[in-house]
């Protein structure tokens, strides 16, 4: 792979991309526990990345017509499947510990309860509500989509699917508002799909491409300016300038124009593997992060109260340590049982055969 900053790379076998994205995932956690830490309060503008870069690659536009599963019950339920794997075990093995060591006096009975059906949210666990919910229901927005496709040729254009999962985003942000209902983050699931689309769209168009990668440099800079517009847009910074914007936190209050910047740095970030941000992002200590970051988002709030320490950056050492260490156990551990599992279906398999 050329490693050259002024290269554009979109090989759909380059481990670098796939690497790239978990060293922003691990970028968003650390985000998100020192938010939780009252240090950088972003926690919910990182939450932006996870579900654009959820959105971006849920069509995998390294690939054509990848979403084409979605037509099939079949691979809708193997979707189901394999979201089920990833987010179950873990997710009730943190609940179960909780209760464990605290009965319901830090999570009511009934909230305890309605978590275990996602009939309910509970402080950070909400990003687990809104992931699952939307997980649970995109399969059925795609696969209306390419019906209609299937009659309407222009419905096959990527850039006029970009287009229409913009679109999507917008009616549902005010469809959020007019109703004043529970926000699950639908619109930026939809604005990373749409970025998704466009990349796909570039990749396969040669003068587009071509002109991309005449400006790699650009690309990437505009990626540290997102970054630099993430940080200095956090209240921490917003309330030296007017005391007002003290808890101000814009993750929050633009919601949409967060998963908007968002969606573009992920495609800025799948346009630039080989430059100086991809390998930044390719450093081993953040993909090892990302790799990890779903349980570690489960721990890091139950473990905060744990700890009695009055410096917030003593603190989000201890908290961050302590949830990488438990989470690394917890999800070795499922590897563990469910390589056990899937060794003893083949074992069965072979049998019978």
């Amino acid at each position: 792979m050329r490693s050259n900053t002024d290269s554009v790379s979109v090989t759909p076998q380059s481990s670098t991309r796939l690497l790239q994205f978990d060293g922003l995932r691990g970028l968003a956690i650390i985000t998100v526990v020192l938010s939780h830490c009252d240090i950088l309060n972003q926690g919910c503008a990182a939450n932006g990345i996870f579900f654009a870069l959820t959105g971006f690659l849920l069509i995998n536009p390294f690939k054509d017509a990848y979403e084409q599963r979605f037509l099939s019950i079949w691979n809708i339920l193997k979707f189901y499947k394999s979201r089920i794997v990833r987010i179950l075990p873990p997710y009730y093995l943190v609940l179960l510990i909780v209760f464990l060591h605290t009965g319901f006096n830090v999570i009511k009975k009934d909230v305890f309860l309605s978590l275990l059906y996602f009939g309910g949210i509970y402080e950070h666990l909400w990003y687990v509500y809104a992931y699952f919910w939307l997980m649970y229901i995109i399969p059925f927005v795609f696969f209306f989509l390419l019906l209609l496709a299937k009659k309407i040729k222009f419905l096959r254009n990527d850039l006029v699917c970009a287009v229409i999962f913009f679109v999507l985003a917008v009616v549902i942000r005010v469809v959020f508002l007019a109703f004043d209902m529970f926000d699950i983050r639908f619109d930026q699931l939809m604005l990373g799909i749409a970025a998704g689309y466009l990349f796909r769209y570039l990749r396969k168009n040669e003068k587009a491409f071509s002109s991309l990668k005449k400006h790699a440099l650009a690309g990437q800079l505009a990626v540290i300016v997102l970054a630099l517009l993430f940080v200095f847009s956090s209240c921490d910074f917003l309330k030296l300038f007017d005391p007002n914007l003290e808890y101000y936190y814009v993750g929050m209050k633009l919601v949409f124009t967060v998963g908007f910047l968002m969606s573009i740095l992920v495609l800025l970030v799948a346009l630039y593997p080989d430059g100086f941000i991809g390998k930044f992002l390719h450093l081993k200590p953040l993909v090892f992060l990302g790799k990890h970051t779903f349980t570690i988002y489960l721990l890091n709030s139950f473990i905060i109260p744990q700890f009695n320490i009055k410096s917030k950056y003593l603190l989000f050492l201890c908290v961050f340590s302590v949830s990488l260490v438990l989470a690394l156990v917890i999800d070795l551990a499922f590897d563990k049982v469910k390589n056990v599992i899937q060794n003893a279906i083949s074992s069965a398999k072979l049998k019978k055969g």
